[in-house]
Formats: structure tokens, sequence, C-alpha cells
């Protein structure tokens, strides 16, 4: 009995002991692949093939070679000499997407920095390819065109009513949903989350702006009593969850930070005033009158921050606002493009194009201007000198269709920004409760 029972000891010891070494060895492989591999500036930097051969902006391009390392900061890609955004490394695979604009050519390699840079280049080159589209980036409706306000994984996400948009400085996107919040989708377009629900004196939200130093998000109210909240801030410290007032004054549609200085300006719908946030004072400072009473509009600066456009909604036309850069405020606006009060559709130089109910914009690197033609349900491109044509969508016929640019239809697009490393405009398709997407060059 003694005997068995040292033998069946042993066997189980054996059992553990052969467990343990398993254990340990996958645990040194782990740690083994969790290691940094070091570019070695003494040795060649090759590439041996990339996949695909040929594609468009965002497509993910695989380069196999040697001698990459896993330091990213020590890598730079290229094809046809156009920068590439780089994903990873995995020491002998690199992953990147093919920039905007790229054009056929060389995929190029170049590793480290000063006297230990080494470069090199593929011997067949990268076909680009460029098809211009309208797609889908989330939301959803049942049979019946209900959505609903859902977060997580943005392909089960859903939206009611996405109005107006807004990019932080690593590309996150905020999105303001009329009258219910904001919202939140990451970088890497996997996750929608809400960051705070409308409320509390804050039940209208109208629009968002960052300052430059990205450490601000502004957000206007827009509500009926002189002494309610106008606007918000919200800060990182919180997450973009909570809010303080900032000002204070009557049915407020809209606001935009100067890009280089942070001087806020924001509006009212009751008189048409332009305001300014006087910082020393802490109070607004009205600078002007647009026009008439009840004037919805909003306030749009340029990358440049040298002008801003007054889109007026319910007016059916675009002024522009100079930046005075020795006062540090916005001169008196003219009239730049679209009728006065005559809502239509027509494509067209200054004032003889007409819009219904234009709203948020977006400039490319151009200064060119793709606002949302709310009512015609289509989006608009204004060149710098007044140009106006109709980018994408379809005049006047309402819907839900992806496609090639003027085959697609939208249902009153509210919000628009543009990425331009990517080439990419995200749309908040209001009544479609849609994040729409537009590849463009």
């Amino acid at each position: 009995m003694k005997r068995n029972f040292l033998l069946h000891f042993k066997y189980l010891w054996g059992i553990i002991a052969s467990l343990f070494i398993v254990f340990a060895c996958k645990k040194d492989e782990a740690a083994q692949k969790d290691r940094p591999i070091p570019f070695d500036p003494s040795k060649p930097v090759t590439i041996e093939r990339f996949t695909p051969d040929s594609g468009g902006v965002t497509t993910q391009m695989v380069i196999y070679g040697s001698n990459f390392g896993t330091d990213t900061s020590q890598i730079k890609v290229y094809i046809n000499d156009k920068r590439a955004p780089l994903i990873g490394s995995s020491g002998s695979i690199l992953y990147v997407l093919v920039p905007s604009k790229a054009g056929t050519g060389d995929v190029r390699v170049v590793m480290g920095t000063g006297a230990d840079t080494k470069e090199v280049k593929s011997t067949m080159p990268f076909r680009y390819i460029f098809r211009p589209s309208v797609s889908t980036l989330a939301g959803f409706t049942n049979e019946r065109g209900e959505s609903s306000i859902v977060d997580g994984d943005i392909k089960k996400a859903q939206f009611e009513e996405p109005y107006w948009l807004c990019f932080d400085q690593h590309k996150n996107i905020y999105l303001l949903e009329e009258s219910r919040g904001l919202r939140f989708i990451d970088s890497a377009l996997t996750t929608v989350k809400t960051l705070f629900r409308s409320g509390n004196g804050l039940s209208r939200v109208r629009t968002l702006s960052f300052n430059p130093t990205w450490d601000t998000l502004y957000v206007t109210n827009d509500q009926g009593d002189d002494r309610g909240i106008s606007s918000v801030v919200l800060t990182p410290i919180s997450g973009f969850t909570r809010w303080n007032a900032l000002t204070y004054s009557k049915q407020c549609n809209g606001g935009d930070v100067q890009p280089q200085t942070g001087d806020y300006f924001i509006n009212s719908y009751a008189n048409g005033q332009v305001y300014q946030w006087d910082r020393g004072t802490k109070s607004l400072k009205e600078l002007y009158r647009v026009g008439d009473n009840q004037w919805e509009f909003n306030i749009q600066f340029a990358p440049s921050g040298d002008f801003a456009y007054l889109v007026a909604v319910n007016r059916h036309y675009i002024l522009k606002a100079d930046y005075n850069r020795q006062t540090r405020t916005l001169e008196s606006p003219v009239h730049f493009v679209g009728q006065r009060s005559s809502a239509g559709y027509q494509d067209g130089v200054g004032t003889a194009a007409k819009f219904n109910e234009p709203h948020q914009g977006a400039f490319d690197e151009f200064d060119n201007f793709y606002v949302c033609d709310r009512m015609n349900h289509v989006i608009r491109k204004i060149t710098p000198d007044g140009v106006v044509s109709t980018f994408a969508g379809r005049p006047n016929q309402y819907g839900y269709t992806d496609g090639a640019l003027r085959d697609a239809r939208f249902d009153r697009p509210h919000g628009i920004i543009y990425n331009k490393d990517i080439g990419t405009f995200y749309i908040a398709d209001q009544k479609n409760r849609r994040i729409r997407v537009i590849t463009t060059e």
C-alpha cells in the first residue's frame, strides 16, 4: 500500500513539474515576443514585397522586409514620396495606411536618424486608385426608420439626431445630437460613447469648437432667457463629461474660436447680434448686428484664422467677416454667396447661387468650404472666389443611398468635418440617423 502511494505521488509530481516547465517556457516565449526589437544601423534594411499592390486612400498596406525594428519613432514610410501613416511594426513587417493623393510610385522606408539613417525603395511601384464615394461609418434604423442612442462597438452604435461635429488634435470625433447631448467616436473609428446628456439648463446644444491648445471645448446652447446659459466649457480633466457655464444670453445659435489667438465669438438669434467673449471682464461684448431680428446663423472660422463665414441658416445665404489681427476682433461681414431670404437650389457665382437652410461647413486645405445644404439634401462646395457647385448628393431628393458622389442620397445633412490627412469628410446625416463618410482627393 505504501509502495503504491509513493508511485502515485511520484507520478503526480512528474505531471506538476512538466506543467511548470511548459508554463515557464510559454511565459519566456511571451516575454521574447514583447521584447522590443531594435533597428541595427550596421545591417541593411530590405523590402521583400508589399500587399496590396494597388488601392486608394486609407487602404491598409503590409510591407514585408527586414531590420525595421519595433520603435515606430525610428520609421518613416513614403508612397510616391507622400508620407504614409504608420500603424505599427513587428520588426520584419510594417503596417501602414495609404495616404490621400499618393499617386503611383515606389514604396520607400527610411530608418533611423542622423548619420545612422538608412533608406530602401521597393522594386515595384504601388498603383494609386481613387474612386470618390459616399459610404456609411455608423448608425442604422429599424424597418420603421426608428433609432435610439446606443453606445459601444461602432458597428452596433445608434444615433437619433446627429447634428454638429468637430475633431480634437488626435482626430477623435465629438458629435452633438440635437437636444440630446454630446457623443464621442474614437480616432480608430471603433467605439462610440456618450459624454453627457442634455438637461440642467443645457437643453438645446448647437455647436462645438476647441481652443488652439485643445484643453477647452466650447459648446453653445439655444434657449429663450436673457439670463440663461448661452455657452459652456468642458475640459480633459473630466474627460469632457462635465461642463461649466461660461456665458449668459438669449437664443445662441452658434460660436467659434479663432484658431490661432483663441478669441471666442458667439451669436444671438433674438436680434442678430455677434458677441466676443472678453477674457478680462469675463463678459460678452456686442460687436454688431448682422441684420433683422430672428436670424438663425452660426460662425465658422477658416483654418488660417483670416476670416470666418457667418452661415445664415433661415435666411439661406452666407456672409464673410475678416478677422483683424491688430484689434483681435471680427470686422463687419459682407454678403458672400446665396440670396438673402430666398430659399432654393441653384449652382452659380456669389449671389446667383441659392441654398435652402445651409448649416455646418468644413474647409479643405485650399480654403474651399463644403457646407451641408440641409433642405436641398446635398453637400455644396464654395471656392474662395464664391463659386458654388454641388459636391455630393441628389438635389431635392432625400433618402439613404451610398455610392458615387452624385448618386448618393442624404436626408437633411447637418454637420460636416474634414480630415485632410486622409482626404475624408464625415457627415452628420440627421434624419438618416447615421454618420456618413465621403472619401475624396
